[in-house]
Formats: C-alpha cells, structure tokens, sequence
C-alpha cells in the first residue's frame, strides 16, 4: 500500500462513486408502501403480542385450528410470536423509511412462504389431514402468495428507480 491509500480521504471515498447512485437517503417518507407496510405489520405485531402474552388463548381461539397441528407448546408459540414481532417491527419501520423495505419486506416474505411450505409438509406427509388445507388458506395460503407478489412488485419498482 502506498500512503495515499492509507489517506483519510481515501478511507471515506466510496470505489463506486464513478457508478450508478446508491439511495442513501433515511429520510423519513410515506406513500402507498407505508400503508402496505403499516398493514402487514401491525398485523403481525398484533398477533405477536397475542402469542407473547396469551400463548394458550392464541392456541386454541386462533381460528385456523392450530390445536389439529399438535399440543399446546408455550415455549414454540412464544418462539413464534418472537418472529412475527421482528418481522412486524421491521415493517413498520420500512413503511416509512424506503430505503429499508427491500430487504425488510423480503425477511417479512421469506418468513411467511417458508412457514407456508411447513404446512405444505405436513399435509403431503400426511401429518394432518388433507382438510387442513383449506382451514390453512386464509391464513398461511394467502398471506404468503399476496406478500411473494407485493414482494416481486417492490423490487421491480425499485430496480426501475435505480435504473432512472
């Protein structure tokens, strides 16, 4: 290394600055993500602090027959609740900062689809009758397949941004 690698200037210069801009902006904004966002989010914070708090009452009130899957389980509904409360925490947070949604609503969609997949398992194994499919449609299904799609059109969007 030479000494003019070691500068400070060339510490805080970023390789890149020649390329394409990089959004860097945290500035706080709000459109019709934020909405998305607020409601994918509050709703999963909402069902968290239900499995934090109530973890029996969520168990067997939840109207998806949760109690077809297996026995009450404090610690695993709690270890849920957990989830949902950082992926809902994260997505309010990305409703207003769009420089965080990407990556925010992507973890929030990965959660959703692969929870979907364990339920795929345990219907195809035969684990829980076939029935449970469509108790699990509204609630596993759907949520997953609508926040795969808004994920697709988020990235796009932002791609588009960046290519402007």
């Amino acid at each position: 290394m030479n000494r003019r690698s070691l500068s400070a200037e060339a510490l805080n210069s970023s390789p890149s600055s020649s390329s394409k801009p990089q959004p860097t902006s945290t500035k706080k904004t709000s459109d019709r993500w934020t909405i998305v966002c607020m409601i994918i989010g509050l709703t999963n914070v909402l069902n968290a602090l239900w499995m934090l708090i109530a973890p029996a009452h969520w168990f067997y009130n939840l109207p998806f027959n949760v109690p077809a899957f297996g026995p009450l389980n404090y610690h695993f509904i709690r270890d849920l609740g957990a989830i949902f409360l950082l992926t809902g925490v994260g997505l309010l947070h990305a409703g207003y900062y769009p420089i965080y949604r990407v990556p925010l609503f992507t973890v929030n969609t990965a959660f959703y689809v692969l929870h979907m997949c364990v339920h795929i398992f345990e219907v195809v194994s035969g684990r829980v009758e076939l029935s449970m499919f469509w108790t699990d449609l509204p609630g596993v299904y759907v949520p997953a397949i609508i926040c795969s799609i808004l994920n697709i059109i988020l990235i796009r969007q932002n791609q588009n941004k960046r290519t402007l």
